[in-house]
């Protein structure tokens, strides 16, 4: 009969290196997979934040645009300006200074 091999024992020293060891790696990796996480969650958060203000953005260079491109009332433009005091080019304005 041929002798079975016999798995060596490690020295129960070398054991508890190896364990440590193993519980310290994983212990780092777990750290790093949850700081990594938090931090795609702050820049998810982020990318949100930057979408709306986007958006937002938008809306104000839509409205822009459609003031820049609506039609100009000139008459509606013309009586507020003279309401306001403003004259055409080359008008004289006169101010009637006697008692009525």
């Amino acid at each position: 009969m041929a002798k079975a091999k016999r798995a060596k024992k490690l020295n129960p020293a070398i054991r508890l290196l190896l364990v440590v060891a193993f519980l310290y790696i994983a212990g780092t990796f777990i750290t790093n997979i949850v700081k990594v996480q938090m931090q795609i969650s702050e820049k998810k958060q982020e990318l949100t934040e930057t979408n709306a203000k986007i958006t937002a953005q938008e809306v104000k260079n839509e409205e822009l645009n459609n003031q820049l491109n609506a039609k100009v009332d000139y008459a509606y433009v013309e009586k507020i300006a003279r309401e306001r005091g403003f004259v055409d080019e080359g008008e004289i304005v006169y101010d009637n200074i006697t008692d009525e």
